[in-house]
């Protein structure tokens, strides 16, 4: 089985997209999907699957629309990505310290795509 990480675009932001995480649990649930784990009310789901990235965003995508009339993105990640995300952190433990105690409100940011962008300038 593979640890996936979805992260649901726009849910429960600013009072839009309104889903409950139980109700996510329960949609995700019928698609077959194992060991289902939300945080909070974020949109951020942990699961189990043996089925491919690409097949598994679509199926999760089409069940969101289905069940909460939502057309959204996903973006699905492995486990072993996200830690290699985190193992690539360009900062020192110290460093992301020093930033953190010196000034309110500092936070270290990471973003994701749902696919490789093209080229610049392309239009993909």
């Amino acid at each position: 089985m593979t640890i996936y990480i979805a992260l649901l675009r726009g849910i429960n932001v600013g009072g839009k997209n309104k889903i409950k995480m139980t109700d996510l649990r329960e949609a995700l649930g019928a698609l077959g999907l194992e060991r289902i784990q939300t945080y909070i009310q974020s949109g951020n789901v942990l699961f189990e699957s043996e089925e491919e990235e690409a097949v598994l965003r679509q199926r999760i995508e089409q069940q969101v629309e289905k069940v909460f009339g939502l057309s959204i993105k996903v973006i699905l990640r492995m486990s072993e990505e996200m830690k290699k995300i985190l193992a690539s952190c360009p900062f020192t433990v110290k460093q992301l310290a020093e930033a953190n105690s010196s000034s309110e409100g500092e936070c270290l940011y990471v973003s994701m795509l749902v696919d490789v962008p093209g080229p610049i300038g392309s239009k993909s």
